[in-house]
């Protein structure tokens, strides 16, 4: 399964590929919403896990934009956040996302959730 993380801190992605990598899945990377959108169109990934407080492009903008788009709007999107509220759980809702997670999250919250989400499209 191909897996693309989106955050715009090095430190995060790199935590999110050590919580996934005994899954044997190949990872790819983003610094942001517009970065990750190009690579979502060039690779196809099975699965977006991105963060949603990003600059240039944020994880709803992103996830807002791959369900305009009709090649893309069937790849599960995963928002990873801080945003523990209600309004931003509705409005990652109301952009599509497929599971919206607060972090800190743990490896097996991370695990399940991703399985949950694409076991849908298989």
């Amino acid at each position: 399964m191909k897996v693309l993380i989106v955050d715009d801190t090095h430190t995060l992605r790199s935590l999110v590929q050590i919580y996934l990598i005994a899954q044997g899945w190949e990872f790819s990377e983003a610094c942001d919403g517009a970065e990750g959108l190009a690579k979502v169109r060039a690779l196809r990934p099975d699965v977006v896990i991105s963060d949603v407080n990003m600059p240039v492009m944020d994880g709803f903008e992103l996830c807002a934009a791959m369900r305009s788009d009709r090649a893309l709007r069937h790849i599960p999107v995963l928002l990873l956040t801080m945003l523990g509220d209600e309004a931003s759980r509705q409005r990652g809702v109301l952009v599509g996302a497929s599971a919206f997670l607060t972090k800190p999250v743990s490896p097996l919250q991370l695990r399940d959730a991703v399985r949950k989400v694409t076991a849908v499209i298989r």
